[in-house]
């Protein structure tokens, strides 16, 4: 050939097999290639995979020399089939390998592509190519899994980490990507290459700068709402330590429904083991509310008494009425510390379960029930307490005697005379956990973490959008005597609100007595 090279000269022929100057790949010969000129090495390299993709083995790289001149600029390439060279002899003989030895897939075969470049024609010269294979080819249909010719492309990296970010698993992403590209042959990868290729980049993103993203992406929020708030403290080794963070939403929301806080530590989160922080409360439908976001670096009493006062500050000072929280020791006496005087009372739900795994008898479950619900005097609820303890001997019993120490959190007759809100648990924060779950895995890294919190708050968000408009673009059904009473509370209040208010004015409805003369 007198000049260099185009892409133009490969083509598809009619047969579906790859030309080369009008001759087949599967009868090129060593004389019709050696001597042939590319003009650039990105020419020569795709000639070479296209080749062997239609003959049917891999290509790997096997030599490369750059150039003391020009950096960067490569001046020899030596490629050669994957099967080429054999096993490390010591890896092979090696007995203390755990693992099983992989199957053999280099046989030492001499099948190669050399160029090089000559500078007096500014052009990458083929000096060797030798096509000789005595291993087994790939089948037509089996080419689709040959290693150097798969590769995820970045659209489809894009598709599923977006996937990813609504809860879409890849594995359910790649059955799209089969088919819409027509079935598994036509995609180009398999679902192995395209979860390595997602960990990838995500590993391109190293712990050390995970926690600077994460700030990053706070800082990013600053500029599009005036209202956001963020504050973190370091350790003695200049990493994160404690993160608290909410929007503006978050500060509107607790000015309106923050009487009552559900204070709760949920599961700990990315490779740093911190426990991801709720503030959490009930809004005007009942609904849950959320106030804002902890990350701690332990679950100590002064990261509690920190998250605390950052959480009140961030506010404008402003503080509960009354907190809700599932028991924990540490962050009950940081409440003291923070909020001291303030109404505290521990998740019913909680108490209940750990009633049941302390007290195996029924009987005494029952009665233990019966002491935390239908005592409403401190005077009913001692004597019923102590007639249960007698009762089934639990006078050495630890776990009855902190229960009992603790009463004035849990039981009924203690708690009944302050407000909170309906709300009896911390179960509010489950709803959260259920949209939460894929993204607080142990792996999970605080700048995939931080967006995937705002996405649940979305979605929170748009449920209270749609309660309101149900409520302000219908009118209830009047059906209690006192028909002007019930019209005016289905103005003055929610959807779900009113149920609970209708209820009462039917009862006193009940109650009129109608007189005939």
């Amino acid at each position: 050939m007198d000049g260099p090279h185009e892409r133009s000269a490969f083509k598809q022929s009619d047969g579906n097999e790859m030309e080369y100057k009008g001759v087949q790949y599967d009868k090129l010969s060593t004389e019709d290639i050696k001597g042939q000129k590319f003009k650039t090495m990105e020419e020569a390299e795709s000639f070479y995979y296209a080749y062997a993709k239609v003959m049917g083995f891999g290509v790997r790289q096997n030599y490369k020399r750059l150039s003391t001149i020009t950096p960067g600029k490569i001046i020899s390439l030596r490629l050669v089939c994957s099967a080429q060279g054999q096993r490390d002899v010591e890896r092979m003989t090696n007995k203390k390998r755990v693992r099983r030895q992989k199957k053999e897939t280099r046989f030492n075969y001499p099948c190669l592509f050399k160029v090089r470049y000559l500078n007096n024609i500014d052009a990458y010269v083929v000096v060797g190519f030798i096509t000789h294979h005595t291993h087994p080819l790939a089948q037509a249909h089996e080419r689709c899994l040959l290693t150097p010719h798969r590769s995820v492309q970045d659209s489809h990296v894009a598709l599923a980490t977006s996937m990813q970010r609504v809860s879409v698993k890849p594995c359910h992403t790649y059955e799209y990507i089969v088919n819409r590209s027509g079935g598994f042959q036509q995609v180009g990868f398999t679902i192995k290459d395209l979860y390595n290729k997602l960990d990838s980049k995500r590993r391109e993103i190293l712990l050390e700068s995970d926690a600077e993203a994460a700030l990053a992406y706070m800082r990013g929020k600053v500029a599009t709402d005036s209202h956001f708030y963020c504050k973190f403290s370091i350790d003695e080794d200049n990493r994160l330590a404690n993160m608290f963070w909410r929007d503006s939403n978050c500060l509107h929301d607790y000015t309106s429904f923050g009487d009552v806080l559900v204070f709760y530590s949920t599961y700990k989160t990315n490779p740093y083991g911190k426990p991801l922080v709720l503030f959490v409360g009930s809004n005007n439908h009942l609904s849950t509310t959320v106030f804002g976001f902890g990350l701690l670096i332990d679950e100590t009493i002064e990261s509690y008494i920190w998250l605390l006062e950052t959480f009140i500050l961030s506010m404008n000072n402003q503080k509960p009425i009354a907190i809700l929280t599932d028991g924990d020791q540490a962050m009950r006496r940081a409440i003291e510390a923070v909020l001291p005087g303030c109404p505290h009372r521990l998740c019913t739900w909680h108490v209940s379960k750990n009633a049941r795994n302390h007290l195996r008898n029924n009987q005494a479950l029952s009665e233990f029930r019966r002491c935390m619900w239908e005592e409403v005097t401190p005077y009913g609820f001692e004597r019923r307490w102590t007639t249960m303890v007698n009762r089934h001997k639990l006078h050495n019993k630890d776990w009855v005697n902190m229960m009992y120490e603790k009463r004035h959190l849990w039981a009924e007759a203690f708690v009944s005379g302050h407000f909170f809100a309906r709300m009896r648990s911390t179960q509010r924060c489950e709803g959260m956990h259920s949209y939460m779950k894929p993204y607080l895995k142990s792996g999970v890294k605080l700048f995939e973490l931080v967006p995937a919190l705002d996405r649940g708050l979305l979605r929170l968000r748009f449920k209270g959008v749609l309660e309101d408009f149900k409520s302000n673009n219908s009118t209830h059904v009047l059906t209690s005597s006192l028909r002007n009473l019930e019209h005016h509370a289905g103005i003055v209040f929610t959807d779900s609100v009113f149920e609970l208010v209708r209820k009462e004015i039917i009862g006193v409805g009940d109650l009129i007595i109608s007189r005939t003369f």
